[in-house]
């Protein structure tokens, strides 16, 4: 059985349920080198957070939680949503990776939705989703935001200052 360890997290595959067949059939796994399915994120030796699938390439990884009914997905509060986003990109950047995206996968769903910020897609589009990373490295979104505020003042050399800045912590991320 294999584990992988991103401090302060262990992760672990448990036993799959049958209800995830069809979420299996409909997954699009071209664009990535590797794939884990039914993954429990341990803290402590206590389960924290469990996810249906995680998939990845060289410096990105990908969080699925799937959902075998829109009732099943009802029932999974926002709040939830976004702390199983929150572990995932704090496991992401222990694991190294540079970019991460979690999404949620609802069977039954006639159309792309969000919750608690997170993109919700129907199981029907899952085959040909293109994931949409973000960063793991809070600096930089934060950064990214400084630019565009600044952009939008017109603060012309001050943002050349910080775009210089991006460009170095991008160099070191390397």
């Amino acid at each position: 059985m294999i584990e992988l360890s991103s401090e302060p997290f262990v992760l672990k595959p448990r036993n799959t349920p049958m209800t995830e067949a069809d979420f299996r059939l409909h997954l699009n796994i071209n664009w990535c080198r590797g794939v884990l399915f039914n993954v429990v994120a341990l803290k402590n030796s206590i389960a924290v957070v469990e996810y249906d699938a995680l998939l990845w390439s060289d410096d990105s990884i990908m969080f699925i939680e799937y959902k075998d009914s829109v009732a099943a997905y009802k029932d999974l509060s926002s709040r939830r949503v976004q702390q199983m986003n929150s572990l995932a990109k704090n496991i992401s950047r222990g694991l190294g990776y540079k970019n991460y995206t979690f999404i949620v996968v609802v069977k039954g769903l006639e159309e792309e939705s969000s919750k608690g910020g997170v993109t919700v897609l129907p199981l029907f589009e899952l085959g040909s989703y293109q994931p949409i990373f973000v960063s793991t490295v809070t600096e930089m979104e934060y950064l990214n935001k400084l630019i565009a505020k600044y952009s939008r003042e017109g603060e012309v050399e001050f943002v050349k200052d910080l775009d210089k800045l991006r460009k170095i912590f991008e160099m070191e991320q390397s």
